[in-house]
């Protein structure tokens, strides 16, 4: 679910989530990863499941937030009414 769909970093993101992980796969030296239904579980229900992207100093700046962090920053941006 994406809380800020209207921001130009979204949209710009938005259908190269593929790329993305796989660029960290390449990053992280890994030609295959598997994630158990047990993992994605447990990951769901851990309340840090959020992903901000930014575009920083030339770069994607990805980070891993609770659900709370994210919609404050999307509110900041102005994705979620204040």
């Amino acid at each position: 679910m994406e809380l800020n769909p209207n921001h130009p970093v979204t949209q710009s993101m938005s259908n190269q989530w593929h790329k993305i992980v796989a660029l960290l796969m390449r990053k992280f030296n890994q030609s295959h990863v598997e994630l158990s239904e047990g993992e994605v579980m447990a990951f769901a229900e851990s309340g840090a499941g959020a992903v901000t992207i930014r575009e920083r100093d030339g770069a994607i700046h990805l980070d891993l937030v609770s659900w709370e962090e994210a919609e404050r920053l999307a509110r900041e941006e102005g994705g979620l009414p204040a």
